[in-house]
């Protein structure tokens, strides 16, 4: 074989370097575009994670709100206070908060029934409270029956079980709003910021009145709560508040 035909042969058994690098540029571009969407796809993935985690979080707490605020009771039927059971709504930043310095929003305390309470006395107390690391708190206290009559105060131990249990993380805001009805025949539409069954803090025209068109005094139950709460994501980049109305029947 002639030394051109050597020549040939070996020209044609390689690749230019103009040809190694376009090969590399396309195969640079078909990484970059499968790393797009694989990120994309992994993005995705992560906030619905994130956002089924915050829902999980509203939902079961609402839920357990819808379940116990509407069995609230209320027994003013003595003279002496100390046999009151009792609904108290607390505004953040006033000088009623229970908790104290850790908590930093809204509180709500009320006296129920409460399902699997191992006390010998059927009423607990239960509330709701935002401390100061953004976890909703449950207030609950149980009694063994030792002590009669039970003082209802929502702030110390009275002779039963206390816990403060965390029932939702990455909670930012909680706040309640109560609902009454100012007139008779009037709907449940005038609001308060803040609640106390065992006073008289709604007088005159905004005075609390119930489905008969009876002033009620010390203001009693209101007829409803309106409950909100801002559940923040893990990494803090994203929120959501969440907003439950929910009635209560003894009010009526």
């Amino acid at each position: 074989m002639s030394l051109t035909g050597r020549r040939r042969i070996a020209g044609k058994a390689g690749l230019t370097l103009v040809e190694i690098l376009v090969v590399a540029v396309i195969f640079t571009i078909l990484i970059l575009a499968l790393f797009t969407v694989f990120r994309g796809a992994l993005d995705s993935w992560r906030k619905s994670e994130t956002l089924l985690d915050m829902y999980q979080n509203a939902r079961f707490t609402l839920e357990l709100m819808r379940k116990e605020i509407p069995a609230s009771v209320l027994y003013q039927g003595s003279n002496n206070t100390d046999y009151w059971t009792k609904f108290e709504g607390n505004d953040s930043g006033t000088g009623a908060i229970i908790k104290g310095a850790t908590s930093i929003a809204d509180e709500l305390f009320f006296v129920a029934p409460v399902a699997g309470n191992p006390g010998d006395q059927d009423l607990c107390e239960v509330g709701y409270w935002l401390r100061d690391d953004n976890c909703l708190m449950r207030h609950f206290e149980y009694y063994d029956g030792s002590t009669v009559p039970v003082t209802y105060d929502f702030a110390v131990n009275n002779a039963g079980t206390t816990s403060d249990d965390v029932i939702a993380r990455n909670v930012s805001a909680f706040s309640v709003v109560y609902y009454y009805r100012n007139a008779a025949g009037a709907v449940p539409s005038a609001t308060a910021a803040s609640w106390d069954s065992s006073t008289d803090t709604l007088t005159g025209g905004t005075q609390n009145i119930d489905s008969s068109g009876n002033a009620l005094i010390p203001d009693g139950l209101p007829e409803a709560v309106e409950v909100s709460l801002t559940v923040q994501s893990r990494d803090g980049l994203q929120q959501k508040t969440f907003t439950d109305f929910i009635l209560i029947p003894g009010a009526r």
